[in-house]
């Protein structure tokens, strides 16, 4: 994978973020231990990855791309089934459609080649989820689509309030929708399309985040995660991004986690 050597971190400083700024017509990618922020057109977003096996790439692999014109700006984020080759091929593919698709705003079609892509190229048993966002600096939109990934976590910063991201149901009745890449073939997407104000945040994270364990084996959960985000400070997209990683450390309370864990958060600017 073309991942900045730069941005990798050592173990006992893993949240020390390397800043980055992305030009036009730039993919960056990543599927090792992280710590970065990255400057796109009127977004900043924080970007957190840890493999539970640092000895290889982990099963989530996250891309952030910009469009030529430096208009429209791209966050995926995929949680894929198994380690090593089968993370590695899919994190290829998935860069390869990240720059076909550069420049559209939306991610259907990105979604539908990638279905067919893990259907073909890694075979049964293999599968990923998936969230990906659009954003579009001069219209002020965010478009999400989602393949059986958890919900992001959406900051209205005028409101001071917390609320979930989810897709619609499907507009074909009795055709499978959403369901994670690789399981289906005729499988349809939908997209939600949203307009955040200056200061807002959006949360994407793997179930490595949420399904973190406590000494006495609960579960962090959906509604954890989100009670814990409502206590943070929300001023950046760093400060949010670092306080919620030690807030799940705390939760955990030394018990080592048992899957990968990816966090990005991004920040609107202002206009």
């Amino acid at each position: 994978m073309n991942v900045n050597a730069a941005c990798r971190q050592n173990n006992e400083n893993p949240t020390q973020s390397i800043p980055r700024h992305l030009a036009c017509a730039e993919t960056w990618a990543g599927s090792d231990q992280t710590a970065s922020l990255i400057e796109l057109p009127g977004l900043t977003a924080w970007v957190h990855s840890v493999p539970v096996d640092l000895s290889h790439a982990g099963g989530d692999v996250h891309y952030v791309s910009v469009c030529p014109s430096c208009v429209v700006s791209r966050i995926a984020l995929a949680d894929v089934s198994g380690h090593g080759q089968a993370v590695a091929l899919f994190g290829e593919k998935l860069r390869e459609l990240m720059q076909r698709y550069l420049s559209f705003m939306e991610q259907t079609a990105l979604m539908r080649d990638l279905n067919q892509a893990v259907r073909q190229e890694l075979g049964e048993g293999h599968y990923a989820t998936m969230v990906a966002i659009g954003w579009h600096g001069g219209r002020g939109l965010v478009t999400m689509t989602s393949a059986g990934h958890p919900p992001p976590l959406w900051y209205r910063a005028a409101r001071d309030e917390w609320s979930w991201l989810q897709t619609r149901r499907a507009s074909e009745p009795g055709r499978p929708a959403g369901v994670p890449l690789g399981l289906l073939a005729d499988v349809s997407y939908d997209q939600l399309v949203i307009k955040p104000q200056p200061g807002d945040l959006i949360v994407l994270y793997s179930d490595g985040v949420s399904e973190a364990m406590n000494p006495a084996g609960n579960e962090l959960g959906l509604n954890g995660l989100m009670n814990i985000a409502r206590t943070i400070d929300c001023n950046s997209s760093e400060a949010l991004g670092t306080r919620l990683t030690s807030a799940l450390h705390v939760f955990r309370g030394g018990v080592e986690p048992l899957d990968d864990e990816t966090i990005i958060v991004m920040r609107r600017n202002g206009a």
